[in-house]
């Protein structure tokens, strides 16, 4: 399954937002202007099904409903998440929407609270879920949602699991090689690398053994000398990476993680979240670090990997780079532009559907780096350059 189409209503940067999305996407748009936000909306419909989840702590996760909503609404101050799931056919199967707000009352009384949740099988016509707060008077059960309780959500349990299996990543080098050093970002969650070393020690042998093989074929075409790549564990019961590098000496020279360049920590996470799994997987900025000849290549390699798949895996991915979308495979049905919308929050469009873009991809020989990237640049970049108060 895949997400086909998402509608947000007063989330965060966003007063309305309507788009579709394909199987691989790339969200583009200047520093600030709401792409981490748009990811971090389906992760908010993860983080309600996920192990230990809920509404509420969903909503807590993001400092409580105030912070989550668009800070412009206005009449209507409700926020909205709504979804469409494509089956493995690429058939639309399962619509979902939730709005919710906070009650009122004071500080003890500010909770989240649902105020519709509509859940239907557009293949059957069947309803599931059809609540409205005015129907459902009693505030503390809409302080739940029916995809969080396991009583209810039996019955459409594969549009859960799929919820469930949502994956983000932003890994961060550092946290890798310290991870003692830093708190986790999130309650149970880690969504950086802080714990990434330890998810991987726990899958099973075969597998793991498996996507080693596989990421250290890749390494090895980008990463000079790199020869063997595996996962020890030290004294203290630690799980590390271990790279052997060739050189002078016969047996080569050995590296952990720790030793290891910032864009070789990347490459092995990206490699490993488009290995692990078959649900959705959103991507934040995978360039960071990397040469603009492995950045080019990104697109193909997130493509290779999802016809590796027996469903083909959405990758949702937010980038800056023109090296990364400077690729004749990239079609604009896939490339999302998130703009700044006035003085009130960020506007997005479906390439594809922006005439000038259009025109310009028709003109000549040009990719959709040359129609977009331009548009995401700040307008008053060149005067930092200028600023002379320091």
């Amino acid at each position: 399954m895949r997400i086909s189409k998402i509608k947000l209503v007063n989330w965060k940067n966003f007063k309305r937002a309507e788009v579709d999305l394909e199987y691989r996407v790339f969200l583009v748009g200047p520093n600030a202007c709401g792409k981490s936000n748009f990811l971090d909306a389906i992760r908010f419909l993860r983080d309600i099904v996920r192990q230990g989840g809920s509404l509420q702590e969903a909503v807590q996760l993001r400092d409580g409903v105030s912070t989550i909503r668009f800070t412009a609404a206005r009449k209507n101050s409700d926020v909205t998440i709504g979804i469409v799931l494509n089956d493995i056919d690429d058939k639309p199967e399962w619509e979902y929407e939730l709005s919710f707000n906070q009650t009122g009352g004071g500080i003890t009384d500010l909770r989240a609270i649902v105020k519709r949740e509509y859940l239907r099988n557009l293949k059957t016509g069947r309803t599931f879920i059809d609540r409205k707060r005015d129907r459902e008077p009693n505030d503390y059960l809409l302080g739940f949602t029916h995809i969080e309780q396991a009583t209810i959500n039996k019955d459409f349990q594969s549009f859960v699991e799929f919820l469930n299996e949502i994956s983000y990543l932003h890994l961060i080098p550092q946290l890798i090689r310290e991870p003692s050093s830093f708190l986790k970002a999130t309650k149970g969650e880690d969504y950086y690398g802080r714990d990434f070393f330890d998810r991987i020690s726990k899958l099973n042998l075969k597998t793991r053994n498996s996507y080693i093989r596989k990421i250290e074929k890749l390494l090895q075409i980008v990463v000079p000398q790199l020869e063997k790549l595996v996962l020890i564990t030290d004294e203290k019961g630690i799980p590390h990476f271990e790279a052997n590098f060739s050189q002078w000496r016969p047996h080569g020279a050995k590296q952990i993680e720790k030793h290891f360049s910032d864009g070789t920590l990347r490459l092995i996470g990206l490699f490993w979240a488009l290995l692990d799994g078959n649900k959705t997987l959103l991507l934040e900025e995978p360039e960071l670090s990397l040469h603009s000849a492995v950045i080019s290549q990104l697109p193909d390699v997130i493509y290779q990997f999802q016809k590796r798949k027996n469903t083909r895996r959405q990758v949702i991915v937010t980038t800056h780079s023109y090296d990364l979308l400077n690729n004749k495979g990239i079609s604009p049905e896939e490339v999302i532009l998130v703009e700044p919308e006035g003085k009130e929050g960020s506007i997005v469009h479906l390439s594809a559907k922006l005439p000038e873009i259009k025109a310009l991809l028709q003109s000549g020989n040009l990719s959709i780096a040359d129609a977009v990237i331009h548009r995401t640049a700040p307008a008053d970049a060149h005067q930092l350059s200028l600023f002379n108060e320091l």
